[in-house]
């Protein structure tokens, strides 16, 4: 998973919020996409810790493979 989905998944939630009418289920949408930001922001300070380590290439590929790495 990488920023555009989450960033695809706000934009859904955000469409969703602006159809809506009922100020509970606003609510629910806000605070998903609020919760979704704050992931976003989580996995690309992991990513960006990753990229800083001093780590093997052969450990780097494995990560990837794993789906931990873009």
């Amino acid at each position: 998973m990488g920023v555009d989905t989450y960033n695809h998944i706000d934009t859904m939630l955000k469409s969703a919020q602006q159809d809506v009418t009922d100020s509970e289920i606003r609510f629910k949408l806000r605070t998903a996409r609020q919760l979704c930001d704050a992931m976003k922001k989580q996995y690309t300070e992991g990513q960006q810790a990753i990229e800083r380590a001093d780590i093997d290439e052969e450990t780097i590929e494995s990560l990837r493979d794993l789906g931990y790495l873009d």
